[in-house]
Order: C-alpha cells, then structure tokens, then sequence
C-alpha cells in the first residue's frame, strides 16, 4: 500500500476542496451547483451534473475509525449485500459494497487512505448521465482524483 495520507484537516472541513469543480466536469458532465452534505459520519460534497438529474458524493469517513476494516468485519457478518475488493486507487486500497441500494447507476466505491480513515464516492447516475452504464467507473475516477488532490495536501 501507498503511504498514508495523514493531512486531511482541509478536506475533511471542505469536501469539495478535495476537487476542483473543472475536474469533476470532465468525469461526469457540466455541474450545475455543489454543496457540503453534513451526514452522520462527515461532510460529503454533492455535485448535481446540469445534463441529467444526476449527482456524485463524495468524501471522508470521519465516524468509521476502522477504515476498510470495518467493511470486511460487516462482511464477514452478513451486513452487505455487495462486496467486491477492486483494484487499488490512487494506491491505495479499495472496495465496492452496498446494503441493498444497489441499482442502475448506482455505486458505492470506499478507498482505505489510511487504517482509520476511508474516503467514500457514491454517484446516483440517470439515463441522461453519459456514465449511467459504469457508475463504478465514475466512482474510481472521482475517487483517483481526491486522492491525487489529498497528497499533494
């Protein structure tokens, strides 16, 4: 594994610092607003794409002090109904998993950037969205550039 990205004060404030609105356009289309989600276990960016109902979260994983660990223990119980370790981003390692929001469009990708810590992508992709065929696809990419954008932190 890549060496742990330790410096993510910014990013775990301002989710949508970690990619530059230029960037997340040229994965998945002309975003037509973003915004800072405050959910359970962190700040999440949702980026609504203008050429479908479609949007993109992403973020770090603050309430998870387990990291990927935490996934392979729920798995091992039976709490996924999807679980697929991938290829690593970014070098660092990686699962795609769901408890029963698996759909059309849909993915939720959690890339381990430190035993602690995961940052997590999940698009919610509509036919109009040119990635509705590979949301797993969006996720890596969305995900690569986080990281490439964390290390340089």
């Amino acid at each position: 594994m890549t060496a742990p990205i330790n410096d993510t004060a910014r990013v775990e404030r301002d989710p949508c610092s970690a990619i530059p609105t230029a960037e997340i356009e040229a994965i998945g289309g002309k975003v037509e607003r973003f915004r800072t989600v405050d959910l359970s276990e962190g700040l999440n960016c949702s980026w609504l794409f203008l050429e479908a109902p479609s949007t993109v979260s992403a973020g770090l994983v603050l309430g998870n002090k387990d990291g990927l660990s935490a996934l392979y223990a729920q798995n091992s119980t039976g709490g996924l109904t999807t679980f697929k370790p991938v290829d690593p981003v970014g070098g660092h390692p990686a699962v795609i998993y769901a408890n029963g929001s698996e759909g059309r469009g849909t993915c939720t990708l959690a890339v381990g950037i430190r035993d602690d810590l995961v940052y997590t992508v999940i698009p919610h992709l509509s036919s109009g969205n040119p990635m509705v065929a590979d949301p797993c696809g969006m996720a890596t990419k969305v995900a690569a550039t986080a990281i490439k954008h964390l290390k340089r932190s």
